[in-house]
């Protein structure tokens, strides 16, 4: 089908920017679970100034998808518009959700306590904690799952679509986590949005990069250029 260049600018500007806060996300992370997370009573709650960077890419992170999803609805086949709309409106509640979370602990959540110390918002368990699970786990998965048959074509679409299966799928298995009480099953959905999800953006990224769009062959993707 035909991709304009407004849409694939608009997919390539944010499937990279997802691709670089996913690995920036997963280095603060990281850098936080070494330096003492692990021993921690909640190492899902790191402390600043951790907590704040991981918030602050979250925040980022919830905008950029918005957009991927639009030009990727924008430029989805005929046939894949309906998996294209309901990835969009998954990724809208998603963003609603976790943007909502996670702007409340950067703002008032530090000025109701002195110091700049976070309110326990995110401690488990807590309706916020349990909500952005909802957006990280369900809506994410979801948008996801319905985002991967998009790309219905070949080599690297393959790649995508796999990809994204995935990381939806563990992003769902993890509701095991607060469902069951135990948050150590959490972690299959943390592997699936800051490993997974990452790669897949990056791959995504790779697929609308201008100077691929010249060599790709007319049997090798369902989302193709004028």
């Amino acid at each position: 089908m035909s991709v304009s260049t407004p849409e694939r600018r608009i997919a390539l500007f944010s499937a990279r920017g997802l691709a670089g806060v996913g690995a920036a996300y997963l280095l603060t992370g990281t850098i936080w679970l070494l330096s003492g997370g692990l021993q921690s009573a909640d190492p899902f709650r790191p402390a600043d100034p951790f907590l704040a960077i991981l918030e602050l890419l979250i925040l980022l992170s919830a905008l950029l998808l918005v957009a991927l999803m639009a030009a990727l609805h924008a430029v989805a086949p005929p046939d894949r518009k309906t998996h294209a709309l309901a990835a969009f409106a998954f990724t809208l509640l998603f963003a609603a959700l976790t943007s909502s979370v996670h702007f409340v602990m950067l703002t008032s959540g530090r000025q109701a306590h002195l110091g700049g110390t976070p309110a326990p918002l995110l401690s488990w368990p807590s309706p916020a904690m349990a909500v952005d699970f909802l957006a990280w786990d369900v809506c994410l998965g979801l948008a996801l799952l319905f985002a991967a048959p998009i790309f219905a074509g070949r080599g690297l679409e393959t790649g995508i679509r796999h990809t994204m299966f995935l990381s939806g799928t563990l992003c769902l298995a993890g509701v095991l986590g607060p469902a069951s009480g135990d948050l150590r099953l959490q972690w299959l959905a943390i592997v699936g949005y800051a490993v997974g999800f990452p790669v897949a953006c990056a791959l995504v990224a790779i697929r609308f990069a201008p100077e691929k769009s010249s060599t790709r062959g007319a049997d090798e993707s369902a989302l193709r250029d004028p």
